[in-house]
């Protein structure tokens, strides 16, 4: 029950960072997958984009790595229908930061993934959704 109460505490917290006046059908969620070149994995993607402003989103991928579920937060900028988008998302740990772009093109999404490293962008993979 601390659980459910934390999580919803973290929820209300959080909200207005992501744009409270957001409607049900402004949210906007699309599914893929991913590529994680380093050790070939693969796997299923859903990703949900949250209105904050005319090309910002709030958006959270959730997908499983290795059996395990996760889910990484954060931004992005962008067209969610045709042209460039980029964001910058942290793990569920909070120990990594990882960026995407790619375009859109008639609502789907092509790009590449990385993760920041010693200062550094080390190319991580691909992803897909529509």
């Amino acid at each position: 029950m601390k659980k459910a109460g934390l999580a919803l505490a973290v929820a209300l917290l959080l909200l207005p960072a992501f744009g409270s006046s957001a409607k049900t059908e402004d949210i906007r969620t699309l599914n893929g997958t991913y590529k994680w070149d380093q050790g070939n994995s693969e796997g299923l993607l859903e990703a949900v984009f949250t209105p904050i402003t005319n090309d910002t989103w709030g958006v959270s991928f959730h997908f499983k790595f290795r059996g395990k579920p996760h889910t990484y937060s954060g931004t992005a900028t962008g067209s969610l229908a045709n042209g460039d988008l980029s964001g910058e998302v942290t793990t569920d740990d909070n120990r990594g930061t990882f960026t995407f772009e790619g375009k859109m093109i008639a609502g789907k999404f092509s790009g590449t993934h990385a993760r920041l490293k010693d200062g550094k962008m080390i190319e991580t993979g691909t992803l897909s959704l529509k």
